[in-house]
């Protein structure tokens, strides 16, 4: 008996062996919670994109993180109401569009004058928290692109780009420009004229300079004063934010605009 004892002591010495649930029951027990993938890597202390790599399984996190994260997860299942039924036909109902700006906010309003169509209301404008989650929802209940576009004063195009970095559609290969042929005739400008306007345009990256471009556009700071920090011209912003993968209200704006035209070596 005493052997058996200590068997029974040595298994429970050696603690828990985690293992997580499948990526579907995961994302299931996020979304029934009601949080997004935003909170959920809050609370866990890492970036979304390391929270979203979980959720899919296509990364698997230490023993502390996967103890906290199956924590988490089971505190979801665990504490969620069964004692009631909602009302369903009110839940399936198409949610809210957020509340559009102030006139006086400098956001102009939709419409249209002399039969021609106004230009999105929201262009270039970096997306808010709860616009992305009145998106996910509303394109989860069914709504069109056009409709989610139109409701959010967004281009059709720079609703596609969200919902593919929410992870809810395919990556937009329709949306990606064609390379543009390659001017033949000579530069009409040398390396000097144009580093009388921008002090560094030609002159190579370094790590640094990238890390602190992404910083600074995490921070917000549009592409016209970045243009103005680091000395090159917008193209060449752009095309590098969209190089290093950014993330940011500039980096949205390169994704607009292309990023890629004459100059984005500037």
């Amino acid at each position: 008996m005493d052997a058996q004892f200590h068997s029974h002591d040595q298994l429970l010495s050696q603690g828990p062996r985690l293992q997580l649930p499948p990526p579907s029951e995961r994302r299931q027990r996020r979304e029934l919670w009601g949080a997004t993938l935003e909170e959920v890597a809050s609370a866990l202390n890492v970036e979304p994109e390391t929270m979203a790599a979980w959720e899919d399984g296509k990364y698997a996190a230490d023993a502390a993180d996967t103890y906290a994260y199956l924590r988490l997860l089971n505190a979801f299942r665990d504490q969620l109401p069964t004692g009631y039924e909602p009302d369903w036909a009110a839940l399936r109902n198409p949610p809210t569009p957020p509340a559009r700006a102030a006139a006086g906010s400098g956001i102009p309003a939709q419409g249209t004058s002399g039969g021609t169509e106004a230009k999105p209301a929201r262009r270039g404008a970096s997306w808010t928290q709860d616009e992305r989650d009145w998106l996910r929802a509303a394109f989860l209940d069914g709504t069109a692109v056009p409709e989610l576009a139109a409701s959010l004063g967004r281009s059709e195009r720079s609703v596609r780009w969200t919902l593919y970095h929410l992870r809810l559609i395919p990556f937009p290969a329709d949306d990606v420009p064609d390379p543009r042929p390659k001017a033949e005739k000579p530069k009409a400008y040398t390396v000097e004229d144009k580093r009388k306007s921008y002090p560094h345009a030609y002159a190579p990256w370094s790590a640094e300079d990238d890390q602190l471009l992404a910083e600074r556009c995490g921070q917000g700071v549009p592409l016209a004063e970045l243009s103005r920090e680091f000395g090159r011209n917008e193209g060449g912003i752009a095309a590098r934010l969209k190089k290093i993968n950014a993330v940011g209200p500039a980096a949205e704006e390169a994704r607009e605009l292309g990023g890629d035209g004459p100059g984005a070596a500037l």
